[in-house]
């Protein structure tokens, strides 16, 4: 992309090192609070938070489409509070994946779902910084440009029934 910009004359050679200069110092950011969120949940995990969470959230589910369904509200969960779903996964992932393993889901399809949901949330949320730099660009409120948001509703109807109607998704568990 950088030398097609260069190539249309949209920015120069040095213009582009330092947007990726830019891009770096960003990331740099994200990384200090990745750190920090999986210090805390192994924080959380040593002294046995993670084991009562997965408890109480495996009390109520019976079947393996209820553990997906579970597994999807909780990152989306974390992401609402977080408003950043690399942070929700991270949090989400080491609970799903108990969960995952109790309800005998795929790794694959578990992070399909870590994945897919929070990028769902992530692209719904007013105070999430796309909806943040697209209201700031075109300045209009966030809250103005929901009622567009077609591709995360859809991803969201297509997510929800791929769930709802998988093949096995109503098994009992321990019958497998």
């Amino acid at each position: 992309t950088g030398l097609i910009g260069i190539g249309m004359g949209y920015f120069s050679f040095m213009a582009w090192f330092q947007a990726m200069g830019s891009g770096m110092t960003g990331m740099g950011e994200l990384i200090i609070v990745t750190l920090l969120a999986g210090g805390v949940l192994s924080i959380i995990r040593f002294n046995g938070g993670i084991a009562y969470i997965i408890g109480k959230i495996t009390a109520h589910i019976h079947s393996r489409r209820g553990a997906e369904f579970s597994i999807a509200g909780m990152v989306s969960l974390a992401n609402l509070c977080t408003a950043n779903n690399t942070i929700a996964i991270i949090t989400a992932g080491p609970i799903a994946k108990e969960i995952s393993d109790k309800f005998h889901i795929p790794p694959k399809r578990s992070a399909s779902i870590l994945d897919t949901f929070s990028c769902l949330v992530q692209g719904v949320i007013p105070y999430g910084a796309q909806m943040l730099m697209a209201a700031g660009i075109s300045q209009v409120s966030p809250l103005l440009i929901m009622k567009y948001l077609y591709y995360p509703l859809i991803l969201g109807i297509c997510s929800t029934l791929a769930i709802a109607l998988a093949p096995g998704g109503t098994e009992r568990r321990g019958k497998r």
